[in-house]
């Protein structure tokens, strides 16, 4: 259960608190607001609580009959200044009467969202959200205006998840530009939003999506329920808030699934997944996941059924390469040389015989080298990145070679495991997969074989044992769900793909109806 604060008054009255001894004196915004409100006093409070910000700003005027002083407070930097002069100050000029009330007032703005706030902590949210505080003299409440105008990028492709025939457009850091993109897809009024405001210091608005009908309720509200204890100052990524939910915080491997694609959650969505968008990141979170969507990707839906299967068989061969191929080169030429065929043997041996270090101590050194040289690719700018990453490793590669440092055969195999790094769609899953060969290595320089075995055992066992908000992680393979297997190795065309996967327990597991299988009309 989240605690709820106390709220703090707009405007402090003049009267003497009566404190308790050996208590301190309470603060002045701990007093009750009363009517008739100063704006002054309510200005001097905003000002205090922002320590006189450069980008406050607050504009004095004199409206009604009347001449009623009154103000508007707003940040400078959120404000549309030429919207705010038209839509706000001239309708306020023009006004003939003195309104009843703030409700009364608020109907005469032209502003759909407009909403009245009695509480300096109301005030403070409201200006940080982008808002107009407007004050009127005699009135004991104020008006929060919905002006919020920042500099936002179009709507790209993302880059880290390029397709050949699917969507160009991707998330951008606006959460309702986001939602939007996502209503353009599923036109459905059953689609469900909840937002939540989390961070004390960032007060960032989270948004959970589902679609009701489809999604496990019971698994929507642990995610609502796992949201809602987050207490933390900041939230500056979906990674952030994946740490506070993850059913498994430790793992090396992602129990979530963060992608930049609007068609991505739009998949997962109809699955009877959910899926979280927090405000200024392009990034949503998916949950819950499986192993084998990190394997997925949006071509497979597009494309032939034979070209996306063998797609994916290719994705999980280079999986396994990345992962076992070091290792089983360590064992091999440490433990098990007498495998080889005599040629090749003789071969390594040879090259064997002019390096100073292990093989073990090569592979590590080389596999290092080609994870620095992939990160200051990344760090440097454009072309230059592109240039660093190939040019460096082959000159790296073959100094390294003739300086007798390394053998030419590993030089091939890491450049063989890095191309097979780059083939899983999924960038948290390949980090992991890179991660996890270290330990595989070692256990090869140990024990040979046998370490590469018993290692693969662990990482195999420890699949299996994950969840993912009581989704098995290794579903459908382990538990068995046999119905499930049309779009694991192999993706089935859509007219058998009737049923959503049961292992995401949804309400309706109909996705399509049955006998659907295109052909010429059968003659009676």
């Amino acid at each position: 259960m989240t605690k709820i604060r106390k709220p703090r008054p707009l405007v402090t009255t003049d009267q003497p608190n009566s404190v308790p001894a050996g208590r301190q004196s309470p603060q002045p915004d701990t007093v009750n607001w009363q009517a008739p409100a100063d704006p002054e006093q309510t200005i001097a409070q905003i000002q205090s609580l922002f320590g006189n910000s450069a980008d406050l700003q607050v504009h004095r005027f004199q409206v009604f009959p009347e001449r009623i002083s009154c103000a508007l407070v707003y940040l400078r930097s959120f404000v549309d200044l030429k919207e705010l002069n038209q839509t706000v100050l001239n309708p306020l000029l023009q006004q003939a009467a003195m309104p009843k009330d703030m409700a009364d007032l608020a109907r005469s703005l032209p502003h759909a969202g407009t909403k009245e706030g009695i509480t300096i902590q109301d005030a403070a949210q409201a200006l940080t959200s982008g808002e107009v505080v407007f004050l009127v003299s005699g009135f004991a409440s104020a008006l929060f205006i919905p002006l919020k105008k920042y500099e936002q990028r179009s709507v790209t492709e993302p880059e880290n998840e390029k397709v050949v025939r699917g969507p160009r457009d991707g998330f951008i850091e606006s959460l309702w530009t986001n939602v939007g993109i996502l209503r353009q897809r599923i036109k459905d009024p059953r689609l469900r939003l909840e937002v939540f405001t989390l961070g004390t210091r960032t007060s960032v608005e989270v948004c959970l999506i589902h679609l009701e009908g489809i999604a496990n309720r019971q698994i929507v509200e642990e995610v609502r329920a796992r949201l809602q204890r987050i207490n933390v100052d900041r939230l500056l990524a979906v990674s952030s808030i994946a740490e506070f939910i993850a059913d498994s915080p430790w793992s090396p491997l992602p129990t979530y699934q963060a992608s930049e694609r609007p068609d991505r959650l739009t998949s997962a969505l109809l699955d009877g997944r959910i899926g979280i968008l927090l405000d200024g990141t392009p990034l949503a979170l998916i949950v819950p996941t499986v192993f084998w969507d990190f394997l997925k990707s949006p071509d497979d839906y597009i494309e032939n059924p034979y070209f996306s299967s063998f797609i994916r068989m290719i994705r999980l061969t280079s999986h396994l390469i990345t992962l076992l191929v070091p290792g089983a080169y360590v064992a091999l030429t440490t433990f098990h040389l007498e495998v080889l065929p005599q040629s090749l043997a003789v071969i390594i041996a040879g090259a064997r015989t002019r390096t100073p270090f292990p093989t073990a101590v090569e592979m590590f050194l080389m596999e290092l080298t080609i994870e620095l040289l992939r990160e200051a690719g990344l760090r440097m700018p454009g072309v230059f990145g592109q240039t660093m990453s190939i040019v460096g490793a082959l000159v790296i590669g073959e100094a390294a070679v003739t300086a007798g440092l390394i053998e030419p055969i590993i030089v091939v195999l890491v450049a063989l495991t890095t191309l097979a790094s780059f083939v899983v769609p999924s960038y948290p899953a390949a980090i992991s997969i890179r991660l996890l060969r270290f330990p595989l290595i070692l256990f090869s320089a140990s024990m040979g074989f046998f370490g590469l075995f018993l290692g693969a055992m662990f990482y195999l066992m420890y699949l299996v044992s994950l969840r993912s908000f009581g989704v098995p992680y290794f579903a459908p393979l382990a538990p068995l769900f046999l119905k499930d297997m049309g779009d694991m190795f192999i993706r089935l065309p859509w007219w058998q793909q009737f049923r959503r996967p049961t292992y995401y327990r949804p309400q309706d597991d109909s996705r399509a109806g049955p006998n659907q299988k295109p052909g010429p009309d059968k003659e009676p």
